[in-house]
């Protein structure tokens, strides 16, 4: 296998001697005398680079040969507006709330309250939280634009922390969605005390529910664990590429090092007078979202860093991710514009390979915001699914279907199931099924309605329903996820959702081959072990999970691109390979025209650089990581190895101590909430949103 990497980087060294020119042009924003205007520059660069992939979406090897000629999206810049906030009104915005209901101001304040508990979680504040949360549920229940109503004195207390623009934005852009979800919810039970464990801290995070796993998996039992065989054949290579963050209002010269969340942008608010410190780059900076000279390197660098053509590779994933970080500023346009023009970049890109993706929490508007529609019966209907969602699914599974990326069939699967899930089958036979991780992840208020429930909204039982059909037929399965089910250095989603996918991983995992994740932007892992991880050791460990670098920089990342090698039989695989782009390099790249990607690790040769581990063409197997992991807990400079590679090697590294370690380390080896709790020995949320 080390041969391979070897001809491959030979080949890459050697396409990039080349000394013929092909233009590339790049148009954007521009901060130039204290306005933005478009420009455009052109760079004369390499053939290796700019002949390697094709705008047309096809190569010598087209995975869509047999699909119409797609059509192509083209951005509308009307789209890329900022709101105005101004169309936010609904029931009885301007009315006084029914008798007995607190006015504005006092909702306001008891809520500024909660936020003063300091993330104190006890019993006294607990109740406190279920009480208040119940009292503003009940406002909403007749007048549901309650937050658009209080944004202003919510807000007015907070803004030395919290800028004004910021969080208007947020409480206007949530008003509907969070009217209608939170009457729908049962504050003083079981969906109360877990959104007041994420929301505030004052809660501990309720236990899971106990699950009938004979009834959940039909009365089926789990087989003996299969025998794991070396690779004889040529690996295929797959690329694996995670939250890609276009920024489509990102302005070139603005400033790159500010004090708000998103930096690269001159927002309706921003003072165009004030001195630019940092010029944003063409390329991207460490603060901000990705540009498109950025983005769309990734697919100009792939052949020529990998060594490999685009016919070389059998297809791709992605885990999730397309839309810019500025949760306050979006809309519905905005966002759908940002989805539809980042896939038609991965298209363009790709050469004709194929890309199987998957929604991450930013796909949608407002963000994480998804309504299932077995909820429709519980909430009003412009809060529901129909309204809510199901445009989202109709315009991006076209646009799957459109490239060739799925059949019609599959495609419809996404709207038809009502959770923007589907299950495809490769060319070569792997069966990939793409899970909706907003089922739990924790700022997805529609997942509060029945949060400590079984499988509240059906997408488990599809899961498993697929899974047993593809146990017997014999076929191996992948899984596609955004949101990470356990942990890393936090938590993020449900206790029962993850709970239910983590038995569902252990019945399932002579199946399942590969479960990939996003969202953190850092390059992580984490094992799954049988029995509930109740003994975890490399007998008991079952799978691992993939955690994906982020194409974007944000926040202090570089930015990163893997691809896999797997053996064609079983759909084990046998090495990672991760490239990364150094965005302290940016510089040198407007100078030279182009991203420079470099290789930074094959995980073979990192985790196992003496083969001690693994025979020669060995997979990854779930054993190999439990051992890693013991590595990295038991041994400093392959701790210290992790989490620099973590980070994609930005610079300077900082040492991971204290409770960051604890976390860390803990999240190596816990795949759900309840196991990552009793890691850190804390039924209590490590992060809450407010």
């Amino acid at each position: 296998m080390k041969f391979l990497v070897l001809v491959a980087a030979m080949w890459a060294l050697l396409t990039q001697a080349e000394d013929t020119t092909s233009p590339l042009t790049f148009t954007y924003s521009t901060f130039t005398d204290h306005s933005v205007v478009p420009a455009t520059t052109a760079y004369s660069l390499k053939s290796s680079i700019a002949s390697s992939i094709s705008t047309s979406g096809t190569s010598k090897k087209s995975s869509s040969s047999a699909h119409s000629a797609p059509t192509s999206y083209k951005v509308n810049a009307a789209d890329l507006a900022y709101p105005t906030f101004s169309n936010v009104v609904g029931p009885l915005a301007s009315s006084a709330p029914a008798p007995g209901l607190l006015n504005a101001t006092q909702l306001a304040y008891e809520a500024l309250a909660l936020i003063l508990q300091l993330k104190v979680a006890n019993s006294t504040n607990c109740q406190t939280c279920k009480n208040v949360m119940s009292t503003i549920a009940a406002r909403m229940k007749v007048q549901q634009e309650t937050l658009s109503d209080i944004a202003t004195p919510f807000c007015l207390p907070l803004q030395n922390f919290l800028p004004m623009p910021i969080c208007i934005g947020l409480l206007k852009i949530g008003s509907t969605d969070i009217g209608g979800i939170f009457p729908a919810m049962d504050m003083q039970g079981d969906d109360g005390q877990t959104i007041c464990a994420f929301m505030f801290g004052s809660c501990d995070l309720p236990a899971p529910p106990q699950l009938d796993l004979d009834t959940l998996f039909k009365g089926t039992k789990k087989p003996a664990p299969r025998e794991l065989s070396t690779c004889k054949k040529e690996p295929l290579k797959v690329l694996h590429i995670s939250d890609y963050h276009l920024d489509m209002r990102y302005v070139v010269g603005s400033e790159a090092n500010c004090t708000g969340p998103l930096c690269c942008r001159v927002y309706p608010y921003t003072n165009v007078s004030t001195p630019i410190g940092e010029p944003a780059s063409l390329f991207g900076n460490y603060l901000c979202d990705t540009p498109e000279a950025l983005a769309t390197s990734v697919f100009r660098s792939v052949p020529k860093v990998t060594g490999y053509e685009w016919s070389d590779f059998s297809f791709g994933i992605f885990t999730g991710d397309l839309v810019s970080h500025d949760l306050w500023e979006l809309t519905e346009p905005y966002v759908l514009s940002e989805e539809l023009e980042s896939y038609q970049q991965f298209f363009d890109g790709m050469g004709g390979v194929k890309l199987y993706p998957t929604l991450g929490n930013h796909d949608t508007f407002p963000h994480a915001f998804t309504a299932f529609r077995d909820q429709n019966s519980v909430l009003p209907h412009n809060a529901s699914y129909p309204v809510q969602e199901k445009y989202n699914y109709e315009n991006v599974s076209a646009a799957w279907e459109n490239y060739g990326w799925l059949t019609a069939k599959e495609a419809q699967m996404v709207v038809n199931s009502g959770l923007g899930i589907y299950r495809a089958v490769t060319p070569e036979g792997l069966v990939i099924i793409s899970l909706n991780s907003d089922v739990w992840y924790y700022f997805n208020l529609y997942a509060y309605i029945g949060a400590n429930k079984v499988d509240m909204t059906g997408m488990f039982g599809k899961l498993i329903t697929y899974l047993l059909e593809a146990e017997a037929k014999n076929q191996a399965v992948w899984l596609i996820q955004h949101v990470n089910v356990g942990g890393s250095t936090d938590y993020e989603a449900l206790p029962a959702a993850t709970d239910l996918y983590y038995q569902i991983i252990d019945r399932f995992n002579n199946t399942i081959r590969g479960t990939f994740f996003g969202h953190t932007h850092d390059d992580e892992l984490g094992v799954f072990y049988s029995n509930n991880a109740t003994e975890q050791t490399a007998q008991t460990a079952a799978n691992v999970a993939y955690i994906m670098p982020s194409v974007t920089a944000y926040t202090n990342l570089n930015a990163g691109f893997r691809y896999y090698l797997v053996d064609p039989d079983t759909f084990d695989i046998i090495d990672s390979l991760t490239y990364y782009a150094n965005l302290s390099n940016t510089n040198e790249w407007t100078a030279n025209g182009d991203v420079t990607w470099e290789f930074e690790y094959s995980a073979r040769d990192t985790y196992d650089p003496s083969g001690t581990l693994l025979a020669p063409n060995a997979p990854l197997s779930a054993a190999f990581w439990h051992d890693v992991t013991q590595e990295i807990i038991a041994n400093e400079t392959m701790f210290e190895t992790y989490t620099d590679l973590r980070t994609k090697k930005f610079r300077p590294y900082a040492p991971v101590t204290g409770l960051a370690r604890n976390l860390t380390l803990c999240g190596l080896r816990s795949m759900s909430v309840p196991i990552f709790e009793t890691c850190l020995g804390s039924m209590r949320s490590t992060t809450s949103f407010l």
